[in-house]
């Protein structure tokens, strides 16, 4: 993002696949300049999804953009002090390379101290390093299991089930990200770096536990760790005659305009569904009696007619309904960016909006080893020097 929140800040990445690239990406989009440490083969995600060339998969162009790359074997002695001599400049190094392979190859923030004493450290890891299960192989899919999500996802498909998604990487990321900026800020005021640990396994338990702790709040529980209204099997969009809608009245008032709509106000006199407490309760039922009363009609009519009730609905869209979105349209939340190499790429962009409408791409996703020369000759390395690295195979530029 040209002159974005964030410029001024440079992010050394040692990072693959999506969690951490994707807290990066969200980092440069606000305005940090973010180089990207590839070994030598790449990112994985480079060789995920459709492309134009080799190396440049669907999923690495949209979640790398706005990033330097660099092509390093961090292995090597060079190319460990090609990292160090990067960190002297750099304001936070961020990587999800397990700390025993860190601490092996010398990249450990006690290290980097030594250079430059302000240096932010951020490590993700699947699992504190306080614990038993410190230093496991951790993906999205197992740290879905082991956080309780998967269980989570039983009452929708009758035993449990990953998302649609990469939840635990994402939100991770996000968290990730959060804590980086918080540890910056911290810095403005006392001037001193700091060492990150962010675990997976416990930030997707907070995550889940937002609403699902529930009756394990108290001690002894007094119900359940499960959200009932979260976890009824018929909470799900519900079918119409020609598609499918989200509707949630919750309020009283909300519940009243659409029994009223429907031609039922007397469900609201029974005691099930009298009260917030009790509808809760009586979930099941009360989505049931909802469900049963949406199939009557189209889609089109439920939104005309919900909306003028105040009350909260919209139609599901499936994947390639968001691109013909109405709001997005009009908000022009998708952008164009023509790659020097892939061509025009589609791409979204940052949601937060700042005092001014501000582009949130300068830079296209890097090819493989795209910056390492102009990167080695910004931290002192001669023509003569980087042209030895790239005939021992320590870099590729």
């Amino acid at each position: 993002m040209k002159n974005g929140p964030l410029k001024g800040i440079k992010i050394i990445d040692a990072s693959s696949i999506l969690m951490v690239p994707y807290c990066t990406r969200l980092l440069a989009d606000m305005g940090a300049e973010v180089i990207k440490i590839e070994t030598l083969e790449g990112d994985n995600t480079r060789y995920i999804g459709p492309g134009v060339n080799k190396g440049m998969g669907a999923v690495f162009l949209n979640i790398n953009r706005n990033k330097k790359s660099i092509c390093v074997d961090l292995k090597t002695q060079d190319g460990q002090l090609i990292v160090k001599k990067l960190i002297k400049s750099a304001d936070v190094f961020v990587s999800n390379i397990r700390k025993a392979a860190l601490k092996r190859i010398g990249l450990t923030h006690s290290e980097f101290k030594k250079i430059n004493p302000k240096i932010i450290t951020a490590n993700a890891v699947g699992f504190s390093s306080k614990g038993p299960y410190a230093g496991l192989p951790a993906f999205d899919d197992t740290i879905q299991a082991v956080s309780g999500m998967a269980a989570y996802q039983e009452a929708y498909s009758n035993q449990p089930s990953y998302t649609a998604g990469a939840t635990a990487d994402k939100v991770t990321g996000l968290m990730l990200g959060m804590s980086i900026v918080a540890a910056l800020f911290q810095r403005t005021k006392d001037g001193e770096g700091a060492e990150l640990e962010l675990p997976m396994m416990e930030t997707m338990v907070d995550f889940s536990l937002v609403e699902h702790l529930y009756g394990y709040n108290f001690i002894p529980p007094k119900a359940p760790p499960i959200y009932p209204r979260q976890s009824s099997p018929n909470r799900r969009p519900y079918k119409t005659l020609d598609g499918y809608i989200a509707v949630l009245p919750y309020s009283d008032d909300q519940w009243l305009r659409f029994f009223k709509l429907i031609n039922k106000e007397h469900v609201l006199q029974d005691l099930r569904f009298s009260s917030l407490k009790s509808r809760n309760e009586n979930i099941d039922q009360l989505y049931s009696i909802l469900s049963d009363a949406l199939e009557k009609e189209d889609t089109n009519y439920w939104i005309i007619n919900l909306k003028k009730s105040d009350i909260p609905a919209m139609k599901v869209n499936f994947p390639e309904d968001i691109f013909e979105d109405e709001h997005l349209k009009e908000i022009k939340f998708f952008k164009t960016n023509n790659h020097p190499t892939e061509g025009e790429l589609l791409y979204p962009s940052i949601p937060t909006s700042y005092n001014s409408d501000i582009e949130n791409q300068t830079l296209h996703a890097p090819n493989l080893g795209e910056h390492t020369k102009e990167m080695l000759l910004s931290i002192g390395y001669s023509i003569s020097e980087i042209e030895s690295l790239v005939f021992r195979n320590i870099i590729k530029i």
